[in-house]
């Protein structure tokens, strides 16, 4: 017990010191940012106030009013300790950082953030020393609260306004509650955005009180709370003294004008899962003398898989993180330092799935040794000849051509190569390399050699950073989850209403659902151009016959914007897909004995009941596999992003497009290694989607047969 102890003392510690040395040498050599300059003059504002005791100043005094005083108030008190100089000059939004800030002055304003995050990290580590560490070593992280930004301060503040709820939610003290509402006005006056915590610790309050059948006490205690968190909130914000309504009104509907006619904003046109992208990007590609390597992907893969468990802890911090993704998501300014409000719940979401990846590994490891078959000799050489023409196709038609893409992965192997490659470059250049003979070289980005040429495994890193940077990664990861769950909400949906009674010409409709499915894709593809074809498609004629009263004319324009153009591209990639899951559903329907529903029905079930209880898990079994087949199909769609102009692409069509000597689309073709990559990237990762689905209808058939 007390080796555990000061084994977690230790943890923390070594947490604690790494949180601080990556934030130190963060606040000492990155850059000036966008914003820098305009919080730097509201901190000397406020300092000049104190210094000069001016507190009636405090009533006017609030530079860029869009946000609350608080945190700036806090940067103007860390300027004390700095020599006054002349005041930051009044710049535009638009304007670039100004790289000319006194040092003297940036410093200590840097230092008090990434002090206030560094503690924002040391409350984490106490709760779960994992979680800390992810949070210490988060680039992003690091990034802005080692700046003069207004993260830091709610940052800290909406985490103890959540551990304070959670120790009133465990004892039901007063106390607690009152300081989660002081917490509360502390980061409503620091920065709105982070609020949203708050609503997420409404549900959850919400959630308990109906499981402990304790509304009414829920309502009344609700509203004391968030009574006090806005007397907190005025009496920690002097701008609104004066005037508390109009400039209140002011500060809060100034983000509404600003996401819709700032020019930054319209000119990042950032597609509404911007977010998704921030969360995976690599913060080197900006700053590589700051962040050498970045592990902001890691901590979001573990992420995803800890989630499960993170809910059966504590759900607030479940509800937290999603709550603040939904939220960012709709939100139309998508700058990426928003991400700070769901820091937190994601760094234990990611050590919950550390947790559980360290578990599976050793569990299977002891379920293999405990498991291990032994073979018989006799079995074994009855079983080779049945076994052998399929090693055989599998090697020929799987293997050798994933072996042979892996050998062009580490060579440049290009266009201008091709006759050096297939004369026996490939083989000299990949034997040579992986035996020590040959050492690894850097060519320049395009590959134009004459010869093939060993580079090794550190391309990878490179194109995995470059499809990260450029949000590929994560619109084919959301492109396979729309489009696939898209096509299974119709394709169910239909099936379900032609199994209901009294529907006329069934087979009609069904044989008529399944034509989608009888075309090329490409065809397809084309026939939805010839639609949605900017200015001499049908939609844009139907527009310009109808005008204004047509209904589809906000498709207009769609492919200058990614959002409608997402929505557009589904409509086809819909197409192709349901009738697939339409058949599944509609074999599996028919195998479940109608005796089931009607005995259900007997017992009051309703229709929505019996779809969740009763049709849907019996489903399953006949639905995953389309649907598994669904997102494959999804995850590497072609045709379509070759036939419709997007900035974004699936992973298929950016490899073809590189691979392709002619290629358009912006990019240098002949790129064969580079293909290559991108190809086992691809491989890699369905073979991990795959195993997931299969581990969902292992678990599905040990619960069905329990």
């Amino acid at each position: 017990m007390k080796f555990k102890t000061a084994l977690r003392i230790l943890s923390i510690l070594i947490v604690l010191a790494i949180a601080w040395g990556l934030r130190a040498r963060a606040l000492a050599m990155l850059s000036i940012d966008f914003d820098e300059d305009d919080y730097l003059r509201a901190g000397q504002e406020y300092a000049h106030l104190i210094r000069t005791s001016n507190w009636s100043g405090f009533l006017e005094a609030n530079y860029r009013p869009e946000h609350p005083p608080l945190a700036k108030i806090v940067i103007g008190v860390s300027l004390l300790s700095a020599p006054e100089k002349q005041l930051t000059p009044d710049r535009p939004t638009t304007a670039e950082p100004n790289q000319y800030l006194p040092r003297d002055l940036v410093r200590p304003a840097r230092t008090t953030n990434a002090a206030l995050g560094w503690l924002t990290v040391a409350l984490l580590t106490l709760i779960n020393p994992l979680a800390g560490l992810a949070l210490a070593t988060h680039a992003m992280t690091i990034k802005y609260v080692s700046q003069i930004m207004l993260e830091s301060l709610p940052a800290l503040t909406s985490f103890l306004m959540v551990l304070t709820y959670l120790q009133f939610k465990k004892n039901h003290k007063t106390g607690w509650l009152v300081a989660s509402a002081i917490f509360l006005g502390l980061t409503a006056a620091s920065k709105y955005l982070y609020c949203i915590i708050g609503i997420a610790i409404l549900v959850d309050w919400f959630l308990a009180a109906k499981e402990d059948e304790k509304i009414q006490p829920f309502f009344k205690q609700a509203i004391f709370w968030g009574i006090l968190g806005i007397v907190i909130f005025f009496a920690a914000n002097p701008y609104l003294w004066p005037d508390p309504l109009t400039r209140l009104r002011e500060s809060v509907f100034y983000h509404a004008g600003y996401s819709t006619s700032a020019e930054e904003v319209q000119r990042s046109n950032f597609p509404f899962w911007q977010q998704f992208n921030w969360l995976v990007f690599s913060v080197s590609f900006w700053s590589p003398d700051v962040f050498p390597f970045t592990v902001d992907f890691l901590i979001v893969l573990f992420a995803v898989f800890g989630v499960s468990n993170l809910w059966k802890k504590e759900r607030l911090y479940v509800l937290w993180l999603g709550l603040a993704l939904l939220f960012l998501m709709f939100w139309p300014t998508k700058w990426p330092q928003y991400l700070m409000i769901l820091m937190v719940p994601l760094a234990l979401s990611s050590a919950e799935g550390m947790t559980r990846a360290w578990q599976g590994i050793a569990s299977a490891f002891t379920n293999w040794q405990k498991n291990k078959i032994v073979y018989k000799k006799k079995e074994t050489r009855q079983a080779v000849a049945w076994l052998v023409p399929g090693l055989i196709a599998f090697s020929v038609l799987t293997l050798l051509p994933f072996l042979f893409q892996l050998g062009v992965s580490i060579t440049d192997f290009n266009s201008s190569s091709i006759r050096d490659g297939f004369q026996g470059g490939i083989w000299r250049e990949v034997f040579g390399g992986l035996t020590g003979q040959i050492e690894a070289t850097s060519p320049e980005y395009p590959f134009r050699s004459n010869e093939v040429h060993y580079t090794g495994f550190s391309g990878y890193r490179s194109i995995f950073d470059f499809i990260t940077i450029n949000g590929v990664f994560v619109f084919n990861i959301l492109w396979m989850i729309f489009s696939t769950g898209l096509q299974v909400i119709l394709g169910l949906g239909l099936a379900l209403l032609l199994n209901q009674r009294g529907v006329k010409f069934s087979k009609f409709w069904q044989a008529l659902f399944i034509l989608p499915w009888a075309i090329p894709e490409f065809i397809g593809a084309l026939l939805w151009l010839n639609i949605f074809v900017p200015e001499i498609g049908w939609l844009s004629l139907a527009a310009q016959k109808y005008g204004e009263t047509f209904p589809l004319n906000f498709l207009i324009g769609w492919e200058d914007s990614p959002n409608r153009t997402l929505l557009v591209l589904l409509i086809p990639a819909i197409w192709y897909g349901f009738p697939l899951i339409m058949l599944a559903a509609s074999a599996g329907l028919k195998m479940i004995p109608k005796e089931v529903f009607e005995a259900a029905s007997m017992d009051g079930a309703n229709s929505l009941q019996m779809l969740r209880h009763m049709t849907l898990p019996l489903l399953m079994p006949v639905l995953l596999p389309a649907i598994i087949i669904r997102g494959i199909y999804a995850f590497n769609q072609f045709y379509l992003f070759q036939a419709f102009p997007f900035n974004y692409q699936t992973l298929a069509s950016l490899s073809y497009n590189l691979f392709n000597p002619s290629s358009g689309f912006g990019f240098a073709g002949g790129q064969f290694s580079v293909s290559a990559i991108i190809n086992i990237i691809t491989v890699i990762i369905l073979i991990g989607l795959v195993s997931l689905f299969n581990r969902e209808m292992q678990v599905r058939e040990e619960f069905r047969n329990a």
